[in-house]
């Protein structure tokens, strides 16, 4: 879902999963589990850091299957271990089309009997357009390779 919210384009995801609470978190913040499943389908991802401490940096390549390279960076802000995580998200070079502004992510991981809820928003978009291209991002890696991932 996207709405407005002091001028800018917020997106709110919601998925459950059936895997307990600190594995999906764990597929969040371990470099060797998020790699297996970072990034839209058909996309690999190499790690170029990944510091999952507050204040810490994070940097990912993603290679899209036409041969493309799409990096995003940022910095941890808050990390609850199994509760929260928030960090910010910025695209390099525009990689998405354009300079884009600095936007937040932050995930919620609610237990849901033995499954998990996991409650994503991803906030501050200076467009509509932008947070409709993330929101696709976004559902192609929960909906698909996060949740073969968590599930397997």
């Amino acid at each position: 879902m996207i709405h407005m919210q002091n001028g800018h384009f917020t997106l709110e995801l919601k998925h459950n999963y059936k895997a307990g609470r600190e594995r999906v978190f764990q597929a969040w913040t371990k470099q060797e589990l998020l790699q297996q499943w970072w990034g839209p389908a058909g996309f690999t991802t190499t790690i170029d850091r990944m510091e999952v401490v507050a204040g810490g940096n994070y940097r990912f390549i993603m290679h899209a299957p036409n041969g493309s390279n799409h990096i995003i960076g940022g910095k941890y802000i808050e990390i609850i271990p199994n509760e929260k995580l928030v960090f910010t998200w910025k695209w390099e070079h525009g990689a998405m089309g354009g300079e884009q502004d600095e936007t937040q992510v932050t995930i919620q991981f609610f237990e849901q009997g033995t499954g998990t809820e996991l409650v994503m928003t991803h906030e501050n978009f200076s467009t509509k357009e932008e947070a409709e291209n993330h929101n696709n991002g976004w559902s192609s890696s929960l909906e698909g390779s996060f949740k073969k991932f968590l599930e397997q």
